[in-house]
């Protein structure tokens, strides 16, 4: 059991058969951001996942933060011991470290062969939260949310989730040039670009 940095792609999943470009791009330009960090990187076509030290992952997401490409940064637990009563285990020891009233579970199986369905999964998580911590059950709008996700090589288990600054890896659309001006619309027009994957050259004007 450890705590690791699972990225999710978002855009990057339309690209359909170029989608192993975009990724390829992004494990790139993720490397090169975190050049100076002992980390490991594995990718599928799906989902990437970032092994390093526990006490660098707060400075790597702070960099992931900035990358073009990320949908969204997940802090989880993985164990590949899938049974339902390690979930069990690992869930509730995740919870007891948070402050709620309410919560919610929901479960995602990529691994459809995985003999308990996602519901209940959510049923058996939730009910041993209930019995060991004094909250309750809200579907519709809770205090904390938990993920489960069952792969086939582990489980993983949502701690925090950050929001990235989506788009595409920059590089994968082709370069530019961008002019500076005095105005706001230049370095927004510029900021644009580069989110849809330009690498972009900047040049002040001299006066």
């Amino acid at each position: 059991m450890k705590r690791i940095i699972l990225i999710k792609y978002g855009e990057l999943t339309t690209k359909k058969d170029n989608r192993g470009f975009f990724i390829k791009t992004l494990k790139k330009n993720i490397l090169n951001k975190l050049n100076g960090f002992n980390i490991e990187i594995k990718d599928d076509y799906y989902r990437m996942f970032i092994y390093c030290n526990e006490d660098d992952i707060s400075k790597i997401v702070d960099v992931l933060k900035s990358i073009f490409g990320i949908h969204e940064i997940v802090i989880c637990i993985s164990s590949e011991d899938t049974s339902i009563s390690n979930i069990k285990k690992i869930s509730l020891d995740v919870m007891k470290k948070k402050d709620f009233k309410t919560f919610k579970v929901e479960t995602s199986r990529s691994d459809k062969s995985y003999p308990i369905k996602s519901m209940e999964i959510n049923n058996i998580i939730g009910g041993h939260i209930l019995k060991n911590i004094d909250c309750k059950v809200d579907v519709h709008n809770p205090d904390y949310l938990l993920n489960v996700e069952i792969r086939c090589e582990a489980v993983y288990i949502y701690e925090e989730r950050i929001k990235g600054l989506g788009g595409y890896p920059v590089s994968t659309l082709g370069r530019g040039l961008l002019m500076l001006s005095g105005g706001i619309d230049s370095p927004v027009a510029g900021y644009l670009t580069i989110k849809r994957g330009a690498k972009v050259w900047i040049k002040v004007p001299q006066k």
